[in-house]
């Protein structure tokens, strides 16, 4: 019944139809025996090996016929003690034969309900695509009329079925992973509880043991699916809430008359005998003492509402200016700054080179940025300088546009000729035209809020202050009472063009007879759905590719190691640890220290028992 080694003699086992694994020997076996008997304790080896026979012959007395068919229980008789340490792992897995037999369509069903989640998961991006595509460029809250709250639910109720869904198929590949290694590895009752509290997503157990070492395959899994959130956080933020501005052509209606038309448009001018220039009217002093304060053009009429552009053309008038000129004698006060005393300090002086109520004839014009006390002036920001400026006839473009309520006008301009004369009769001895009369009043209203002078006569009895001119409110003058009074200026040729320009555009004002259908350009500033593609299929890319790998890994663990269809329901825990083998294994105790011995001790392994029954057994079933 024995070879010459020690060994068990398994012939008369493979006769009665035991299965080679089940009484295969490992090299540290042999080695053992072989040990035993190089040392003399063949006698102690025997003696085991007889009794071990004895409790074999008692366990297996049954017939061949009442075996179960292909039983591959562990013998556990005619082997020696060959426990390995505790310090390995020892990995006996099932023969692809064994695992294969049981390949029937019912068995196949299990793999049904992932591949359908797995489907599901597919159809659920395209549709969450689909949305997003069809909501791409619709105006928030029109077209249809949905409100933007409802559209960003519906993407996120998208997002989040999508997550829930591939999560129940890595469900299906977690189980297959855990028995996978229940039957793969003896483990001690400790690991096989860290291993089902992973199974169970618990992120302590998961990421704070050795579920890495232990089954490191399991914590990938169950990692992809802890980590199947960030999709769902992501995308919704595919499709966004943005500013589209379009403009285009439309039909309006805007003023027909030009300053320059006919006698009927408004006057802004009066006249001496009915013939001749003498001054302007109200409403137009008005208009232009506003554009030289403010510095900008008023408020425009709104002829084709917001958002919208109009164009208005004019002829009308500006001002031609020629920088450091020599200037008159005296024209800007008698002070010496090297020889200080009594004397008079112009710091603003413009003077008509002729009669000053004829617009159209230059002036002189001089200006200084200075300091009421001496010594002060070099800390000032300002300009200084002479200017000789003639008025002129030019044309004007105006685009006057409003956004969301705020108005912005631009314009262009271009100097066209000499202005006619307004004052007197011309060279053909013909009195003004109303063009003359309406130009001349507009270029006398600016040039008059120009004229005269701003500046200080000091004497020995005190100090006169002779502000004899409008311009001490323009827009490019800044005049501070701030430590010393100190007159400080600006760009001031510019200021006096622009305020020519705003005068013309603040004509728009005035009814000026009539109007006229025209072509504005409109512009449209709606707030958009955008939908960024790439921010919807990266996540969802990612989380599909990653689900569709692991339930391929799934399927072929299901195929070759589970053969059973084990969950992890209440039933099937149950069947597999309640086994006579599990329960001696792990005893009922009430010391602390016991159950703690067993459990990091005593290895188990998920495995057919003698009986035909899939259970735990452990090592020590092998001796």
């Amino acid at each position: 019944m024995s070879t010459q080694s020690g060994l068990p003699d398994i012939a008369p086992l493979l006769m009665r139809g035991e299965s080679f694994q089940s009484v295969k020997l490992t090299t540290d076996q042999t080695s053992r025996a072989m040990s035993d008997q190089n040392e003399g304790n063949m006698r102690e080896a025997r003696d085991d090996f007889h009794s071990n026979r004895h409790a074999s012959a008692t366990r297996y007395s049954t017939t061949a016929s009442e075996l179960p068919a292909k039983s591959t229980g562990s013998f556990a008789t005619g082997q020696l003690d060959t426990r390995p340490s505790m310090h390995e792992r020892t990995s006996t897995g099932p023969s692809p034969t064994l695992i294969g037999r049981e390949m029937s369509p019912l068995r196949l069903k299990a793999i049904i309900p992932p591949l359908l989640c797995l489907v599901m998961g597919i159809v659920l991006a395209f549709a969450h695509h689909l949305f997003n595509a069809w909501a791409d460029g619709r105006t928030v809250g029109r077209s249809p009329n949905i409100s933007q709250q409802w559209v960003l639910r519906v993407g996120t109720a998208f997002a989040f079925t999508f997550q829930t869904i591939l999560a129940a198929c890595l469900s299906f590949v977690v189980c297959q992973v855990l028995w996978y290694y229940a039957r793969r590895k003896y483990m001690t009752l400790k690991d096989l509880n860290t291993l089902f509290l992973v199974e169970r997503r618990d992120i302590i157990p998961t990421f704070l043991s050795n579920a890495l070492i232990r089954a490191p395959l399991l914590f990938l899994v169950v990692t992809f699916s802890l980590l199947l959130p960030i999709a769902a956080i992501f995308s919704p933020a595919s499709l966004s809430v943005v500013y589209l501005v379009t403009s285009g052509p439309g039909d309006c209606i805007i003023s027909a008359a030009n300053i320059t038309d006919g006698s009927d448009s408004t006057h802004i001018y009066s006249t001496n005998e009915g013939v001749f220039l003498s001054g302007v009217n109200g409403p137009a002093l008005k208009i232009t003492q506003r554009a030289l304060v403010g510095g900008v053009i008023p408020s425009l009429p709104i002829y084709c509402g917001d958002n919208c552009i109009y164009e208005a053309s004019m002829d009308s008038m500006t001002f031609d200016c020629h920088e450091n000129v020599q200037l008159p004698a005296g024209q800007m006060g008698t002070v010496d700054p090297a020889h200080p005393g009594p004397g008079t300090r112009t710091y603003w002086n413009a003077t008509s080179d002729g009669p000053a109520d004829d617009p159209t004839l230059p002036f002189y014009v001089g200006w200084m940025t200075d300091a009421y006390t001496d010594g002060m002036t070099q800390y000032l920001n300002g300009t200084t300088g002479s200017a000789y400026c003639t008025p002129m006839l030019a044309h004007y473009n105006f685009s006057v546009q409003r956004i969301n309520g705020v108005q912005l006008v631009s314009y262009t301009t271009a100097i066209t000729g000499q202005m006619p004369p307004s004052t007197h009769y011309d060279k053909n001895n013909r009195q003004p035209s109303f063009a003359a009369l309406q130009i001349g009043g507009i270029g006398l209203a600016a040039r008059n809020h120009l004229l005269g002078s701003l500046s200080i006569t000091s004497n020995p009895a005190g100090s006169h202050r002779d502000y004899n001119s409008s311009v001490i409110s323009a827009s490019f003058l800044n005049v501070s009472t701030i430590g010393v009074e100190s007159y400080i200026w600006g760009d001031v040729v510019g200021g006096i063009q622009e305020t020519a320009a705003n005068i013309t555009a603040s004509m728009l004002l005035l009814d000026l007879g009539g109007m006229k259908n025209a072509t504005c350009i409109y512009t449209n500033q709606d707030l958009v759905y955008a939908y960024h593609w790439l921010g919807l299929w990266i996540p969802y890319g990612i989380a599909l590719l990653v689900v569709a790998s692991c339930l391929v890994v799934g399927i072929l663990i299901f195929l070759r190691f589970n053969p059973d269809n084990l969950t992890t329901s209440l039933s099937d825990t149950i069947n597999v640890t309640h086994h006579p083998a599990f329960e001696t294994a792990v005893p009922k105790s009430n010391g602390k220290l016991a159950a703690r011995d067993v459990a990091s001790t005593t290895r188990f392994k998920l495995e057919e028992q003698s009986d035909g029954s899939l259970g735990f057994g452990t090592q020590k079933d092998l001796s």
